[in-house]
């Protein structure tokens, strides 16, 4: 049960029941109610889209500001190279779609099971009747139901688990950090010794205020108004901190978005790969910092990564910082490239990149992360809903009072 206050001035101060808003609770219908909203927008998307000729689209893909078609590919390759990166031959999506992801897949791997809250998209990737394709109807947090365990079983075989499991741009969508915590947790769990989870294309919540003012500029919407959404942001130092406390031996690197263009996902969006039981220990590397260099740091770096066993930090993102010494993601990539070290986003600042072994490091975020929920912020706007529609029923004609919601107590 919740609790209400009758404040002076006649309004109602109401604090939702805590288990009402955690995930799995004995009366979770909020956050049930969140779930089935996004799940409900992504049906209407897909089933209002021009499929193309393959049967994918970016009906689902949202940015603020311009985004060109080349920026949308760019976003689908890189995220795809991300995954094969470490040759993966069983992989789990969870939030699947309608296979945008799995037509760069099918052929380099040798399972695949896609896991999407959608009809639209789980009977269209059925449709297709690829071979070693199972597609299930669920959401994020079904990865270990028997349902997908079945479509596990079928596609890879009894007793073999997934070496990758993905989630792609729907991190957005989850409730709230319990619920993120929970479902990563479980693809923790799930992944075999040495492979991968990976979440892709998450909002940086470090840079909120830098997205407010972007965001303004671009879009003419006053700083501030992503507060009123319904979208999960995640500071990727939170990341870690989840990846951690999994119990199982991890490895984590947090990538920039390399792409080419400037926009929403290359600076405000990261990748976070999550290695399980790394099979093999990298050497310590050493450290050196971007202001120290001389001249030609680009080529200086991509000499440093050629040699390996360094890390550069420091290093101003241009998209995000207007030093004149400062370089793009893509630009630090392309210098990079084939090293085995790749382009990361600094913890202690995120207006700064860094150059990392691909394999991650040990968990070192040292400073607590902030959390976002939006779960909250729907609950805020519902609740009262619901309440003046109880109210009016039970009392017709009566005048209904201001309804405010409470932040539920821990105690």
């Amino acid at each position: 049960m919740g609790k209400v206050h009758r404040m002076p001035s006649g309004a109602l101060e109401v604090e939702p029941a805590r288990d009402a808003l955690t995930f799995g609770g004995a009366s979770w219908a909020l956050v049930g109610e969140y779930l089935r909203n996004w799940a409900d927008l992504y049906e209407w998307a897909f089933a209002s889209a021009d499929l193309d000729a393959g049967g994918a689209d970016f009906a689902g893909l949202t940015a603020a500001g311009p985004v060109s078609d080349k920026d949308v590919c760019d976003w689908i390759e890189h995220t795809a190279a991300l995954v094969l990166e470490s040759r993966p031959r069983r992989v789990v999506e969870l939030g699947c779609g309608t296979g945008l992801l799995l037509r760069h897949l099918q052929d380099e791997v040798e399972a695949y099971v896609g896991v999407d809250p959608t009809k639209f998209a789980v009977d269209g990737i059925r449709a297709a009747n690829l071979p070693g394709v199972q597609a299930v109807l669920g959401g994020a947090h079904d990865l270990l139901s028997r349902r997908v365990k079945r479509a596990m079983v079928e596609t890879m075989g009894t007793g073999r688990k997934p070496d990758c499991v993905v989630m792609n741009g729907v991190v957005q969508c989850f409730p709230g950090t319990e619920y993120l915590a929970t479902v990563l947790r479980e693809a923790i769990d799930l992944v075999e010794p040495g492979g991968r989870v990976i979440l892709g294309d998450v909002r940086n919540l470090a840079l909120v205020a830098e997205y407010d003012q972007w965001s303004r500029a671009e879009t003419g919407v006053e700083p501030g108004w992503f507060r009123d959404e319904d979208e999960l942001w995640v500071d990727p130092r939170l990341i870690e901190l989840l990846a951690e406390a999994s119990g199982r031996e991890v490895k984590v690197s947090i990538r920039a978005k390399t792409m080419p263009g400037d926009n929403e996902f290359t600076r405000f969006r990261y990748d976070a790969v999550i290695h399980v039981e790394p099979e093999r220990e990298e050497p310590p590397s050493e450290a050196v910092v971007w202001d120290d260099l001389a001249e030609r740091r680009l080529e200086t770096v991509s000499e440093l990564a050629g040699s390996g066993a360094v890390v550069v930090t420091g290093i101003p993102n241009a998209l995000l910082d207007a030093r004149p010494h400062a370089v793009t993601p893509s630009a630090l990539s392309d210098a990079i490239g084939g090293t085995g070290f790749v382009v990361a986003v600094s913890l202690e600042d995120p207006a700064l990149l860094e150059v990392r072994p691909s394999g991650g490091d040990r968990p070192r975020a040292a400073s607590v992360p902030f959390e976002d929920d939006p779960l909250e912020r729907f609950v805020a706007r519902r609740l009262p809903e619901l309440l003046r529609a109880y109210l009016a029923e039970t009392f017709p004609g009566a005048r209904l009072p201001e309804i405010l919601v409470r932040r539920p107590s821990y105690s």
